[in-house]
């Protein structure tokens, strides 16, 4: 509050009345800002508030779907698997069984990014020999790179010291980034490289595809984006598999940029600390024996193997 009157020493001149009116506006202008950051305030809680739900909504429909596709997954590798099962039904159950498996891994996304959001995410960091787990997921598509007549280069050299990570994670991270260079590389090749640098390890993935233009760039780990009108060997996809990426090398106090040039490819490098001190000492677990892939990887390359020509995308 301001109260503000006329002195009775000095004449209420011309200069007075200006001076008087200089804080008039001062003050209307500072209730005036006051009012707008207000209303932006609202207007962000409000988004917040919509962004949560669409969260809770995410992983509640997420969770609803991943019960009924497990059980229907089960009785379709048991009829598959019985002897004298005719050609043609094989054929349709195969179909059924790639196509469950699908929706499953990208339930999974789902229900792994609302966790994410909703800060439920709780990850099991252990020490790990980054490199071996990381040659041995790239190895995995190995086979759908030369199906696709693309080089494939895999360069994981040793560090000074073990890298904590939730292997599941790293794991996804990893084979997400693969199967988006996969995806828009038709020529040239793709190229896995592990190295140390400084303190951290420097995963990069590089791949002589198609590119992404410039304004693309800064919008390319934002959840749901996809790059229009952009060549690629399929246009299916929900935009989450680069913003998924992003948020797990942030679980584990890590960076991660891209850089690209259009027509030429793109180039994706995670930063990871080396070490324990960054993470949450109630987070880390005993190594549990050699890094293995679980049966996730395999998922991915029988999608990738799918958008290759001559190959039944159903």
């Amino acid at each position: 509050m301001l109260i503000a009157g006329c002195s009775p020493r000095r004449a209420l001149d011309e200069p007075y009345r200006s001076f008087l009116d200089l804080v008039a506006g001062q003050v209307a202008s500072a209730i005036a800002d006051t009012q707008a950051y207000e209303a932006e305030r609202r207007r962000a809680e409000t988004l917040a508030e919509l962004d949560r739900a669409k969260t809770a909504f995410f992983s509640n429909v997420s969770h609803e779907f991943r019960t009924p596709l497990t059980l229907m997954l089960g009785p379709l590798e048991d009829a598959i698997s019985h002897d004298g099962l005719p050609a043609a039904v094989r054929q349709r159950l195969e179909l059924a069984q790639r196509n469950a498996a699908r929706l499953q891994r990208l339930v999974t996304s789902l229900l792994d990014f609302s966790r994410i959001e909703a800060g439920r995410s709780l990850a099991s960091y252990q020490a790990t020999d980054l490199a071996a787990l990381t040659r041995d997921l790239a190895s995995t598509f190995r086979s759908a790179m030369e199906k696709a007549g693309l080089s494939f280069t895999v360069e994981c050299t040793g560090l000074d010291e073990p890298a904590f990570v939730d292997r599941e994670m790293w794991e996804k991270i990893v084979l997400n980034l693969l199967s988006n260079a996969f995806k828009f590389t038709f020529e040239g090749g793709v190229t896995v490289r592990l190295t140390q640098q400084g303190s951290g390890a420097l995963l990069e993935v590089a791949d002589t595809g198609v590119g992404v233009p410039a304004v693309e760039l800064p919008r390319l780990f934002e959840r749901f984006h996809r790059v229009e009108g952009s060549q690629a060997r399929t246009h299916e996809g929900s935009g989450i598999g680069l913003a998924l990426v992003h948020e797990l090398v942030k679980l584990h106090g890590g960076a991660i940029d891209a850089t690209s040039v259009l027509g030429q490819g793109t180039t994706f490098r995670v930063h990871l600390p080396l070490g324990s001190a960054h993470l949450a000492k109630d987070r880390l677990k005993a190594a549990n024996g050699s890094p293995t892939r679980t049966a996730a990887a395999q998922s991915f390359v029988d999608e990738a193997l799918r958008w290759l020509p001559g190959t039944d995308e159903a």
